[in-house]
């Protein structure tokens, strides 16, 4: 069920078949090298999630496409450099802020359990704060978050490429050629995770026409090693992403990758989803659970 389809007299019968669940997703506007559209992460993340919230029957969110933290890749601009377009940033606390009140106005709604799918790396960190504070403001409503897909174990071409030979059946979509392609890129890895074979397959296995397989390698996905810290310390800054990949794109070329592949990526994606939405629309503990802790504090 998608938000902005349904008439006013027939949200309450959908609240009911959703469980109170209602998902929504979470990406960005970035760039994604030069093969990929900058919506990447929204658009392909919005339809995996619509296609497993009508799989799961529950209530999808109109996805808000420009939310998202991308606040790193502005780090070293000046206001007149337009070297990197298409970005959308936002001051973290205006993203908290956006984010509480759409989420009190769907719980205003009637729905009192609230996922974040987030399709975007970048949100990670936002979403941990965001679902925290959600205890300290002692909220009628329980508010989650998980992946949109699961890019570091399902969908790792290692992972797919078993996955299809134990059932071709499944994944008769696959061609010989693309399983010789999943074989080269189960043994070399696909060298970042931002614009590469993975977001590269999801996004021919949900907007095909927006991929531009001519321009696969014309910026590099290697690191630069510019800001690197002894992995023993585990430090992290918010500078060190975008220092590392200025391209905005980290991975070997995706030469290779069709939209079949996409297909059985997009496939395996919307099938663990949907599994966790049915999940949550059957399962009223956490909302009894979070109303207790609530109560006691």
């Amino acid at each position: 069920m998608k938000w902005e389809f349904l008439r006013e007299e027939e949200f309450e019968g959908a609240i009911e078949r959703s469980g109170g669940l209602c998902v929504m997703t979470l990406g960005c506007l970035e760039k994604h090298g030069q093969h990929l559209p900058v919506g990447t992460d929204s658009i392909k993340g919005d339809r995996i999630v619509e296609l497993a919230a009508e799989k799961a029957d529950v209530m999808m969110f109109p996805t808000t496409m420009w939310l998202g933290d991308v606040s790193s890749a502005h780090i070293f601009e000046r206001p007149s450099e337009t070297k990197k377009r298409g970005f959308i940033g936002m001051n973290p606390k205006t993203m908290l802020t956006v984010l509480e009140e759409l989420c009190d106005e769907i719980a205003r709604n009637g729905f009192t359990k609230i996922l974040i799918c987030s399709s975007h790396g970048g949100n990670t960190s936002l979403l941990g704060l965001f679902t925290r504070s959600h205890l300290y403001k002692k909220k009628n409503y329980i508010v989650m978050s998980c992946g949109a897909y699961d890019f570091k174990e399902q969908l790792d071409p290692k992972n797919v490429l078993e996955a299809a030979k134990k059932d071709p059946e499944y994944f008769s979509m696959l061609t010989e050629a693309d399983l010789e392609t999943l074989e080269k890129f189960a043994e070399t890895g696909t060298g970042g995770g931002h614009g590469d074979f993975k977001e590269t397959a999801l996004v021919y296995g949900t907007h095909p026409h927006l991929v531009a397989p001519d321009r696969f390698d014309a910026e590099s996905g290697m690191g630069t090693g510019r800001l690197v810290f002894p992995p023993e310390y585990g430090i992290s800054t918010y500078a060190t992403w975008i220092a590392n990949f200025p391209n905005v794109f980290a991975g070997y070329p995706p030469f290779g990758c069709t939209p079949t592949i996409g297909e059985a990526y997009v496939k395996l994606s919307v099938d663990r989803l949907a599994e966790i939405f049915t999940y949550l629309k059957n399962n009223n503990d956490c909302v009894d659970a979070m109303r207790e802790i609530v109560e006691t504090q």
